[in-house]
C-alpha cells in the first residue's frame, strides 16, 4: 500500500515538473505569461472573478491548499502574474493587488 502511494506520488511530482517545464517554455517564448493560472515550483496560482474574487495557491504534488486571498467583488477575470516572492494580481490591465507568494498576504 505504501509502494502505491509512493508511486502515484511520484507520477504527480513527474507530471507537474513536465507542466511547469512546458509553461516557462511558452513563457520564454511569448516574453511574458499573465493569465488566471500560473504554475510555478510546484504551486499553481489561481485567480477567479466573483464576489469576492479570490487568488488560491495549491501544491500540486498533494492537492492541498496553501493559501486564500480575497479580491474583493470582481466582475472581469483577473490575471497572475508570479516574480520572484511576489503574486502580482491585474484587473483589466490594471494593477490591483500584490501579494507574499509564501503566505498570500498582501504587500505593500
Amino acid at each position: 500500500m505504501l509502494a502505491l502511494a509512493i508511486g502515484v506520488a511520484l507520477i504527480g511530482w513527474f507530471a507537474a515538473l513536465r507542466i511547469e517545464r512546458d509553461t516557462k517554455a511558452r513563457s520564454e517564448a511569448a516574453g511574458e505569461v499573465q493569465s488566471a493560472m500560473v504554475l510555478r515550483e510546484g504551486v499553481l496560482y489561481e485567480a477567479s472573478a466573483g464576489d469576492p474574487g479570490l487568488v488560491i495557491a495549491k501544491d500540486v504534488g498533494s492537492g492541498k491548499e496553501l493559501w486564500r486571498a480575497e479580491l474583493g467583488a470582481v466582475k472581469t477575470q483577473p490575471t497572475v502574474k508570479v516574480e520572484g516572492e511576489l503574486v502580482q494580481v491585474e484587473i483589466a490591465g490594471t494593477p490591483w493587488m500584490t501579494l507574499d507568494r509564501a503566505s498570500g498576504e498582501p504587500v505593500e
